[in-house]
């Protein structure tokens, strides 16, 4: 299955499974805090949401004045955004394009000052190309913010619920006809690679250090706002945020 008609597939659950749970306003909570004082500037910019789906984050930008390019394979997904940037009045502010990110950055000419990919890097086998391609679209001084699958995560949630022959399999993937992603990521390597193109890595956080691991019973017992709070605390330490599910680090492009 490709990987348009795999999320024009899945367009309804990802809504729904992805942003409509604690799991998700967590996520979108701590992204809009962590790049709030980029975006409360006064100058506009414009921004690249490489994949990003129906746009949530693309509205938020928009919503504080600036422009954004939103770029993502499926068609259904960008129906979706369209009607959701209409909705809130939002369509002149929102240029929607429906590329693979790599094929869109290697023919569109513009440099931009903060380039958005969040749960993208992994949906596909190799993360080096698609980090080349988007630095290459950056301009000088331009902000990366991309958040990603942490593979440190996984083997510790299996080993937890005891899973073992799957902690010690090195096989993380979900099976391709869901919403686990295919190919975590292991932190280190991913900051090697931005170093090697010319990247200066100026925050990294985890997003959901401890959510995943919370049995129902305590996730039903203490308010969103308690577990939001124990999260805060400890997201930007270490090993907190090795543990978490998903990574989120901010990288510059150095000067040339």
């Amino acid at each position: 299955m490709s990987d348009q008609a795999h999320f024009d597939r899945l367009s309804e659950r990802f809504g729904r499974n992805i942003y409509d749970t604690p799991k998700g306003r967590i996520r979108l909570h701590f992204l809009q805090q962590d790049l709030q004082a980029l975006l409360e500037q006064d100058s506009e910019l414009l921004i690249l949401d490489a994949g990003g789906g129906q746009g949530q984050f693309a509205r938020h930008c928009a919503s504080l004045g600036h422009r954004v390019v939103l770029c993502d394979l499926s068609e259904q997904m960008l129906d979706a955004a369209d009607q959701l940037n209409r909705e809130q009045g939002l369509e002149d502010r929102i240029e929607l394009v429906r590329d693979s990110i790599e094929n869109f950055c290697h023919h569109d000419t513009r440099q931009y000052q903060l380039i958005l990919c969040h749960a993208v890097l992994e949906w596909v086998q190799e993360s080096e190309p698609l980090l080349q391609a988007l630095t290459q679209r950056l301009g000088n001084a331009g902000r990366l913010s991309l958040m990603y699958y942490n593979r440190h995560s996984i083997v510790l949630r299996n080993a937890l619920r005891g899973n073992f022959r799957k902690a010690l399999s090195d096989q993380f993937g979900g099976d391709g006809g869901g919403l686990t992603p295919t190919h975590a990521r292991e932190p280190q390597q991913i900051d090697s690679q931005l170093q090697a193109l010319g990247m200066s890595i100026e925050a990294q956080l985890g997003v959901r250090c401890f959510y995943d691991y919370l049995p129902p019973k305590v996730r039903q017992t203490y308010a969103f706002e308690d577990i939001l709070e124990l999260e805060q605390r400890f997201r930007d330490q270490l090993p907190y945020r090795q543990m978490a599910r998903y990574i989120h680090l901010i990288a510059a492009k150095t000067q040339q």
